[in-house]
């Protein structure tokens, strides 16, 4: 004769289209107790299934609610989520969310969903036509949201996490040489905009943070120019906010030729009358407003299409500040704190580009130091092996 169940130890039964149930009460998130019914089809499994529910209830870890879709969790996080990370940031997630993640799988139960789900779903992203970094995103932005579930016990792992996904291709174009630095700097030493080409490739500030310099931040006193804020695009709106990290907010002395040229953009853009208030961005419109970064692009393109200078992207004066400044010995902290990188690494894993004739001038240097050192151990052989000849002949 079988043993009844005790209270809150659950159950194993068979149903009548032979499936097993293991069905028990458990934790519930919103601080109660229900019942969970999980399917195998042995009993064994079944039994598997229920000592997972119950050790899981001993720990008093929740049972994700029964009917919460992926759509609606995705829904309740983005909406938790939308003070505590970047706008652009957010932007990018509820747009994976809404355009690719959601029509897939948006309205299967969450505390169902798994591994081969998600891998499917990228499977058909791809099958669409999306790109490497595409689906990068996306997955990215779905194991964030389950990353977060898994923290507040509404699922039991991350099953995005399992889910390998390919990593695009870094760039590889290379930065602007010293010579094609001095070149964009010649060629728009008469143009209104050349104080703007100075401070990015000489400080090497982010698009955003250009177009978010104001006056109140530079001080041509004392020479120094403080990055505090940035410009973006959010929800097609022109928004100021934090810079992209915490050391990205920054205080950086001004060079001489960024001096001189911030001195010059200064008196031109002063208004000649009082109708018009003082500027407040050093780069921004002829109202007052911020620059808009897509045209700050545009202004890049259409000047190295006119002046014939090498087509690299914006960031591209970013990385050459970077770069120039490595390959004169500056030290990796001193350029980390330059350009606000967060970490050094990044510094010298993705913006130390080291150009042909960086290298070549490093290898000239070893070759000839190698040989001025061979020569003198070969002369000093010739030397002892000739007084060895000397002592030889005398006696």
């Amino acid at each position: 004769m079988s043993r009844r169940a005790a209270i809150g130890e659950g159950s194993v039964f068979q149903r009548k289209d032979g499936r097993w149930v293991a069905a028990a009460y458990v934790p519930s998130v919103d601080g109660g107790r229900r019942r969970v019914a999980q399917y195998g089809k042995t009993k064994t499994e079944a039994k598997a299934k229920l000592r997972e529910m119950t050790d899981r209830a001993a720990k008093n870890i929740p049972a994700a609610p029964p009917g919460l879709s992926v759509e609606a969790y995705l829904g309740e996080w983005l909406m938790h989520i939308k003070q505590h990370v970047r706008a652009s940031t957010w932007t990018a997630y509820e747009a994976n969310c809404r355009l690719h993640i959601v029509p897939i799988i948006g309205r299967r139960k969450l505390a169902r969903l798994t591994v081969r789900d998600v891998r499917l779903m990228l499977d058909q992203l791809r099958a669409k036509g999306a790109g490497v970094r595409t689906v990068q995103y996306v997955h990215a932005t779905l194991r964030a949201a389950l990353e977060h579930a898994f923290r507040e016990e509404v699922v039991t792992r991350n099953v995005a996490k399992m889910v390998r996904v390919e990593r695009p291709k870094p760039e590889t174009t290379e930065p602007l040489s010293p010579d094609e630095a001095g070149a964009l700097l010649a060629a728009t030493a008469a143009d209104e905009d050349h104080a703007l080409w100075v401070v990015m490739l000489l400080l090497g500030l982010r698009r955003s943070e250009v177009c978010g310099l104001r006056w109140e931040n530079v001080d041509l006193v004392n020479r120094t120019l403080s990055v505090t804020h940035s410009v973006q695009r959010v929800d097609g709106k022109l928004r100021e906010l934090p810079t992209k990290t915490r050391r990205s907010t920054r205080t950086v002395p001004l060079p001489a030729m960024v001096h001189q040229a911030l001195v010059t953009h200064r008196a031109a853009t002063m208004p000649t009358s009082g109708y018009f208030p003082e500027p407040v961005y050093v780069f921004g419109t002829k109202i007052g407003t911020p620059m808009e970064p897509r045209n700050l692009t545009r202004k890049w393109v259409t000047l190295a299409e006119r002046r014939g200078i090498r087509k690299v992207p914006l960031h591209g004066l970013r990385h050459a500040c970077v770069s120039l400044l490595l390959a004169q010995g500056v030290h990796p902290r001193t350029v980390m704190e330059i350009v606000g990188h967060s970490a050094i690494e990044m510094t010298m894993n993705v913006y130390g580009h080291v150009n042909l004739e960086t290298q070549r001038k490093a290898l000239d240097d070893l070759d000839e130091s190698l040989q001025r050192r061979a020569t003198a151990i070969k002369s000093s052989y010739q030397t002892g092996s000739e007084r060895y000849h000397d002592q030889k002949d005398q006696v």
